[in-house]
């Protein structure tokens, strides 16, 4: 019994050795008492070097630790190795893993494992008893999401675990961290490449439980800065700050700065709470490898180490994959658009083939022909169409020749109706040329030739129907075409599309007129785009020369009537003289702007414009605050 009693207060007294050695001792502030453990001390040699400035700069696979919101902006796969051995043979090992998705947010993975063996366990009759090995990890299960207006969030689940080899004794606990970062794309050379950072450690705790009570590791809030200073091409100066502020201990400052060039190489230090640290990176292809230089423990009670940090960088970047899938997106739509026009044209084959044998069936044999051409023309070895616009073809032809013999055979003069024959043969042939290509105009001048020499053919008569009605369905399709392109804003397009259709139909009034009233619209919309451009560039008589112009041609326009009143007033045309409580008024405006109240300016000014749409110095002072208020924007 005795001894028992001696070999647990032996193994007491060195437990508290270890805990004192590991940062596991009762800390006190105000008569509050708590548990501090090591590995809240966070991991990676940048981190370190940086004096553990990094809640702000937290975009590599640490950020599982230090602010898993960081997770969201690392731009590819990566993994991250790091190791500190204390002293004494205490080691400390951190990995990290991330992997970011196109649309799912971030996902991370770490363990970080605190240990030392070895350590001799005695009676208290200084007998020895053995040896004990003391082991702490943790396994980190992170995630992080880009947020609304340039925020980032992200939390960490972890599992911490304590095991003391000699009373084979050991604790689970689980805990929640909680992180924030907010990287605005400011303008102004003192906000520009500022970020911040949030960390909420131990939101929820994980408990240990060794024996009858349960430690419980406080809670630790951190804020953090980052602004970055571009001094050359590639070449910056990073300059970190974090405050940190834990239950049972007091508020710390940790700082750093970093120099890096051409994100090849970087030098550091970092002040962490007192503490000075060094550091240096460099990076090359997929691999990045860090170093750090300083104390272990914040309070420097124990000498300072090396510590070395591997990150591979695999694969590619989350910028590349979105090209890629933008790429593969654009294959798709092009792999459909090429589907639904391989059924449209399968469609259309379909369709003038049927057409075309129906007709074949009532004898109107051109019309046939020209649809069985027209299956040819999209699929030139459409055996069927191409055999079946062959033997029509050839019906043409003998119908033809029969009614050539028989108006020869009628004929007084023999010769010369040969010769008429021959003549409307030429010319028919011609246009059954030209129609093949779409030529329509000049199909109908051959058919109307050969009509001329045989005025009773109805296969010629045929032909001109036919011709007639391809005509009129094409430029129905350029008319519909012209006014799509119109209504999308492709002005010049519609204008050029129109014209052809009035090309092939310029006898017939409607289309004249719509292709008269489209392209005056197309030439009030170039004014009108025109005068814009040089309204905001502050051309007012230019721009008012051509709003005048739209105006002429329009002028029921009441948008054209606007424009020109409002380039008026911003010419202020004329020098108007105000009423005294006017002019009091507008003074006032002057001292609200004079004092960066621009808004408030604005609105005082833009009420006497009400009453003085025309007033030179009151138009100036409007856009003069209008100004000031974009670029504070």
């Amino acid at each position: 019994m005795k001894c028992s009693r001696s070999i647990r207060c032996t193994i007491m007294i060195f437990l508290t050795v270890v805990l004192c050695l590991f940062g596991n001792v009762l800390a006190t502030s105000d008569g509050e008492h708590g548990t501090t453990m090591n590995l809240s001390y966070g991991a990676g040699a940048r981190a370190m070097s940086l004096g553990r400035a990094y809640v702000a700069a937290a975009i590599d696979p640490t950020a599982v630790f230090w602010n898993p919101a960081g997770l969201e902006l690392i731009p590819r796969t990566s993994f991250t190795l790091f190791h500190n051995q204390i002293f004494e043979g205490t080691i400390y090992d951190f990995g990290g893993f991330v992997y970011p998705t196109l649309t799912y947010g971030t996902v991370g993975l770490g363990f970080a494992r605190l240990g030392t063996g070895d350590i001799p366990v005695t009676s208290r009759d200084n007998v020895r008893l053995g040896q004990m090995n003391y082991e702490e990890d943790e396994l980190y299960l992170s995630y992080a999401k880009k947020l609304p207006f340039d925020l980032y969030g992200g939390f960490t689940f972890k599992i911490r675990r304590q095991l003391f080899s000699f009373i084979n004794q050991g604790a689970t606990g689980l805990g929640l961290d909680l992180g924030l970062m907010y990287r605005p794309h400011w303008e102004g050379s003192l906000l520009r490449n500022l970020a911040f950072g949030f960390s909420y450690r131990n939101l929820i705790s994980p408990g240990l439980k060794l024996g009858s009570e349960t430690d419980n590791e406080p809670y630790h809030l951190t804020f953090g800065l980052i602004k970055s200073l571009i001094v050359g091409q590639g070449t910056k100066f990073n300059i970190l700050l974090d405050y940190h502020k834990s239950r049972f201990e007091s508020a710390t400052i940790h700082a750093g700065t970093e120099y890096v060039f051409r994100d090849l190489g970087s030098l550091r230090v970092g002040f962490d709470n007192s503490q000075l640290a060094f550091g240096a990176g460099i990076k090359y292809s997929f691999l990045q490898i860090d170093y750090s230089f300083g104390s272990s423990i914040g309070n420097g009670e124990f000498p300072p180490t090396h510590r070395f940090s591997l990150t591979f960088n695999l694969g590619k970047s989350r910028q590349e994959l979105i090209l890629i899938a933008e790429k593969k997106r654009k294959q798709r739509e092009k792999e459909l658009v090429e589907r639904t026009k391989e059924a449209e044209r399968q469609s259309f084959i379909a369709k003038h083939l049927k057409q075309g044998k129906d007709y074949l069936n009532e004898q109107r044999y051109f019309d046939a022909y020209v649809e069985f051409q027209q299956v040819v023309s999209v699929d030139p070895f459409n055996k069927e169409a191409n055999a079946l616009m062959e033997n029509t073809n050839e019906l043409i032809e003998k119908d033809l020749a029969q009614k050539q013999q028989e108006e020869i055979a009628k004929a007084v003069n023999k010769e010369l109706e040969k010769e008429n024959q021959t003549y409307m043969k030429l010319h028919f042939d011609k246009g059954t040329l030209f129609l093949q290509k779409n030529q329509f105009t000049d199909a109908l001048v051959e058919f109307n030739l050969a009509l001329e020499r045989a005025p009773g053919s109805p296969v010629i008569k045929e032909a001109i129907a036919t011709t007639e009605r391809r005509l009129e369905a094409q430029v129905r399709v350029l008319v519909s075409k012209g006014r799509k392109q119109f209504q999308e804003g492709n002005y010049s397009e519609a204008l050029q599309t129109l014209s052809e259709a009035l090309v092939l139909a310029p006898e017939d009034p409607k289309l004249k007129d719509e292709i008269k009233t489209l392209a005056n619209r197309i030439k009030i919309q170039q004014y009108v785009e025109q005068a814009l451009q040089l309204y905001d560039l502050g051309n007012y008589q230019q721009a008012l020369s051509l709003f005048e112009e739209a105006f002429k041609m329009d002028p029921s326009n009441k948008r054209l009537k606007d424009y020109i009143e409002r380039t008026k007033r911003g010419m202020g045309v004329v020098e108007q003289e105000m009423d005294q409580e006017s002019e009091r008024r507008y003074i006032r405006g002057v001292d609200l702007f004079l004092a960066g109240r621009y808004q408030e300016a604005l609105n005082i000014w833009k009420d006497l414009e009400q009453k003085y749409p025309y007033s030179k110095k009151l138009q100036e002072a409007i856009r003069s605050a209008e100004d000031r208020l974009k670029k504070t924007k």
